[in-house]
């Protein structure tokens, strides 16, 4: 059980995630028959991690709640401390933050209880992040004050746990929470405090050669500037940040070149804005292309999967039909009807077998033209309607337009209330997108939280009509949260489609009408007309 268990975790840290569930699941047929509750309680851990791991955060739970039962039972107050943990984040990544906080309260009454103060302070760390996130919610919903009080629990969380990775001689501890004090301080205002702790923070990253801590702590100091209209300061950071960030660190690298926007557009650069508005549409591009591909490629090991169960019946059905034919030289007459029987079986299973193919082969292609989150129409898809459409404008000279769709403040929803909140929010602007459309036109996620909606027979002045409606429909229709709602706006760009014109020039024209209505002040409809004015 135990090895079982050892192999399955070395597998996770390795990334090969299928095998450390066979190895995880081994361990767990064997946990069945144990008594010892503790071990038992290890392995449950373990098989939460790996399901956390993989996306299966119901499997993940489980299997923590049964972890944290057995290690109450046997009286082990830190597996027990240790698995309140693991849930209380699974929780905070969910959004359940009020189950998150009392996990890692849990979690800490049990760390010092026993006196573990690296726990202890791991813990503090956990509980301020929670706190961060909250005093989000709180902001969004029109709560300064609550906002403000969870603000400052988290700056006494991380105090705490600063005091304690001191003591305790643990650099790259000391340099976490002093990076979250600084971002705690710079909400409340006290933006000199919150530069020693960010300088502090940044030496020792810099000392420990922890290049994405120091990247973190260079944003930091990157918004402590900006705060207080420093821009020079803060593009100076960024700058840094953007050289030292690792190439396969996408999300991070759009965290630095979206706040460069941010900057820009405060010192009123646009055209400087505009370049690396751009550099962040393609590295979204990127990312976007990424996640279809590994779409694809889980969508190929489900084929696999089910072809391999296909073959095995298979086999067990020319078993049979052996066995048949044995009885067959005994019961001659019998024998015909019992082929025939199994023969029309055996075509029957081809005939399954063909069009288990073909079904596949329809979901890869839809996967290969579907934004997986949204269920909109891809990149690949949107840029093949869009040359028909535009063959056909050049062909019957039938109208087309092409408007592009941008949620605002969208990068502050996802750094205040997390990727699982706006993962909800395009989700929920894309049912709204669809209600609106007609059945004709095409909506597609461009990337990240960009929409295209193509519109056949339409032009410019029918498509600022659809464009106006659709930012009406997304302010009127808030999402709701709990007992809140996060009330959302859209800038449309609108561009029609001329003869002879290439996409890239057409999308082009939205963008830049869509950027005009941002520079604008967001929340409305622009039309390439009005740029070219």
């Amino acid at each position: 059980m135990l090895l079982n268990a050892a192999v399955a975790s070395n597998l996770y840290v390795m990334g090969r995630n299928e095998e450390a569930i066979e190895a995880v699941e081994a361990a767990l047929e064997l946990a069945r028959t144990s008594e010892d509750q503790t071990t038992v309680a290890s392995v449950h851990r373990t098989a939460g991690v790996i399901y956390w791991e993989i996306g299966s955060h119901d499997r993940a739970l489980q299997h923590y709640l049964v972890a944290l039962r057995n290690s109450r039972a046997a009286g082990d107050e830190d597996g027990a401390a240790r698995v309140a943990g693991n849930i209380g984040n699974l929780q905070n990544s969910l959004g359940n933050w009020d189950e998150a906080r009392r996990y890692h309260l849990q979690a800490l009454e049990g760390f010092e209880r026993t006196g573990w103060r690296e726990g202890v302070a791991g813990t503090l760390v956990n509980l301020g992040a929670l706190s961060a996130r909250l005093a989000a919610a709180h902001a969004e919903a029109g709560d300064p004050s609550a906002s403000e009080a969870e603000h400052r629990a988290n700056l006494d969380y991380n105090r705490r746990a600063l005091a304690l990775f001191e003591d305790l001689g643990n650099a790259r501890g000391i340099a976490y929470a002093g990076d979250n004090i600084a971002r705690a301080l710079i909400e409340l205002g006290r933006v000199d405090e919150a530069l020693v702790h960010h300088r502090r923070s940044l030496q020792l990253r810099r000392e420990l050669g922890d290049v994405t801590g120091m990247v973190n702590s260079l944003l930091t100091g990157a918004r402590a500037h900006l705060a207080v209209d420093r821009t020079d300061e803060a593009l100076s950071l960024l700058d840094e940040a953007e050289s030292q960030v690792p190439d396969d660190v996408l999300d991070l690298l759009r965290v630095i070149v979206q706040l460069q926007v941010e900057v820009l557009e405060r010192r009123g650069d646009y055209a400087a804005a505009f370049d690396r508005l751009q550099y962040l549409m393609e590295l979204r591009d990127e990312q976007a292309a990424l996640e279809l591909a590994a779409r694809v490629e889980e969508l190929q090991e489900d084929f696999r999967a089910e072809q391999l169960e296909q073959q095995l019946e298979l086999e067990r059905t020319r078993a049979e039909l052996s066995e048949q034919r044995t009885r067959r030289q005994r019961l001659i007459s019998a024998g015909a009807l019992v082929s025939s029987v199994f023969l029309l079986l055996i075509l029957g299973l081809l005939y399954s077998r063909y069009r288990l193919g073909q079904r596949a082969s329809k979901r890869l292609e839809q996967a290969a033209r579907t934004d997986p989150l949204t269920g909109l129409s891809n990149r690949r898809d949107m840029a093949e309607q869009i040359r028909r459409a535009s063959r056909r404008k050049s062909s019957d000279d039938e109208p087309v337009s092409l408007i592009m769709a941008d949620i605002d403040n969208f990068k502050q929803i996802n750094d205040t209330l997390g990727h699982a909140v706006g993962d909800e929010v395009l989700v929920h602007i894309a049912g709204l997108i669809r209600q609106q459309v007609r059945g004709v036109d095409v909506t597609a996620r461009w990337g990240g939280e960009e929409f295209l909606i193509l519109l056949p027979g339409t032009n410019d002045a029918g498509a600022r009509i659809v464009a106006e409606k659709l930012r009406q429909v997304v302010a009127e229709a808030p999402l709701q949260k709990g007992e809140g709602s996060l009330v959302l706006t859209m800038t449309l760009g609108v561009a029609e489609v001329e003869p002879g014109m290439a996409m890239a020039d057409l999308i082009k024209r939205a963008d830049k009408a869509m950027y005009l209505g941002k520079v604008r002040g967001k929340n409305q409809v622009v039309s390439f007309g009005e740029v070219a004015e």
